[in-house]
């Protein structure tokens, strides 16, 4: 049976021989999935095993439009299709910077997802496993105390709190992560987000002439704030978004 591509619909996968690997593709989007074991066959290409343990906990892009899922959560808040699956067992994949580009691995079976173009930035490239977080700080993904509503009910790893409430930048509505870098596409909080030209950047990223997301007002009186009230389907993420990119474009 032919494995389907993680991205396209209803898109079989083709497998083509490159050094003596049989290699799947896809005729569409040209990506490419590596079972495991098969990329350090390629001797300038480097082995993706030191980011399996990050990928354990890392969250997943949703197939429809791209948007980070969470590990819990089984759909895209935004759009809600489903995250991207392993090509090989069908498992859940995550997505982790290999610091020239990110990478979409199995953590069941190994395998590797490559978007068009990241086999070729991955030439001579280094990875190494992230550094260890310092002693007793809290690492995976935590429930924080119950809350007034006004709080993020989940902490990304690491996070030492949950988000303000709503009467702050980021309207209070528990996005820990509501931007991806364009560059590298890790998720990053408004507080550690730049914005030019109407993109977002991480620090390590960010353009010349970028503003901080960190230059945000800390506080903001609640009348000063558009009208974000959460009806019987949620809030218009589109708006929200729309209206924290002009905050970060305040200069």
């Amino acid at each position: 049976m032919a494995r389907s591509c993680p991205v396209c619909p209803s898109q079989p996968l083709n497998v083509v021989q490159a050094s003596d690997v049989d290699v799947d593709i896809c005729p569409r989007c040209h990506g490419l999935f590596f079972d495991r074991g098969e990329l350090e066959r390629f001797p300038d290409r480097p082995s993706l095993k030191p980011l399996m343990g990050t990928a354990r906990n890392a969250a997943s892009r949703c197939r429809a439009g791209g948007h980070l899922v969470p590990r819990a959560l089984a759909s895209c808040a935004t759009c809600r299709s489903e995250p991207v699956a392993c090509p090989g067992c069908g498992a859940r994949l995550g997505l982790v910077s290999a610091r020239v580009c990110t990478v979409d691995l199995c953590v069941q079976c190994g395998g590797a997802w490559l978007d068009a173009g990241k086999f070729e930035t991955l030439e001579n490239a280094t990875v190494e496993a992230p550094k260890a977080p310092p002693s007793g700080s809290r690492v995976g993904w935590e429930v924080a105390p119950a809350t007034d509503g006004g709080a993020d009910p989940w902490m990304a790893p690491g996070a030492t709190a949950p988000l303000p409430p709503s009467h702050s930048p980021s309207g209070g509505y528990g996005l820990s992560s509501p931007f991806g870098c364009v560059q590298c596409g890790l998720p990053v909080p408004v507080s550690q987000a730049w914005a030019w030209d109407g993109d977002i950047y991480c620090g390590e990223h960010r353009p010349k002439g970028a503003v901080s997301g960190a230059s945000l007002p800390k506080h903001r009186s609640p009348e000063a704030l558009p009208d974000l009230t959460v009806g019987r389907e949620g809030p218009e993420w589109g708006d929200l978004v729309f209206w924290v990119v002009q905050l970060l474009r305040i200069r």
